[in-house]
């Protein structure tokens, strides 16, 4: 089937006019539109500041496993820690709840710690330290935020 005479003469007007116009005029319709377009998904986006340092210190004797810190709104799994070392990260709370962690030991016996609630709005350091079968959790949250 042949596009009619009127078509095609218009489909040709239409890419000549798209070559003959300014690169720069394309170039700013195209900034433009990105602009706009990272402006809507913004807010969707939109990501709460990593404001916690959770840190988790191993004194148990021997290597852990499986070691899991469940915090709100996220968790961080690490497949062993050895005896004497620590690791540390920074995280945001999605939101009130409780931290807990939990472990294996070399015997192969699994343990669960729990320790305090947070708001959600708090800023500063955790701190859990394994001796074993129990964790404290120790927590620097500056004043305004506890």
């Amino acid at each position: 089937m042949s596009e009619s005479p009127k078509i095609a003469g218009a489909v040709e007007i239409y890419l000549v006019h798209q070559r003959l116009q300014p690169m720069s005029t394309r170039f700013a319709r195209t900034t433009i539109a990105a602009a706009a377009l990272l402006l809507i998904l913004a807010p969707l986006t939109a990501c709460k500041p990593a404001n916690i340092f959770l840190e988790i210190d191993n004194k148990s004797g021997g290597t852990l496993h499986n070691v899991k810190l469940t915090f709100p709104g996220d968790h961080l799994i690490f497949r062993s820690l050895e005896d004497s070392t620590d690791t540390g990260t920074y995280r945001s709370f999605d939101g009130p709840g409780e931290l807990a962690i939990s472990y294996s030991t070399n015997d192969g016996q699994t343990h669960n710690s729990t320790g305090p609630q947070v708001t959600g709005n708090e800023k500063g350091q955790v701190t859990i330290t394994i001796s074993g079968s129990y964790a404290n959790f120790d927590t620097k949250f500056d004043e305004a935020q506890q």
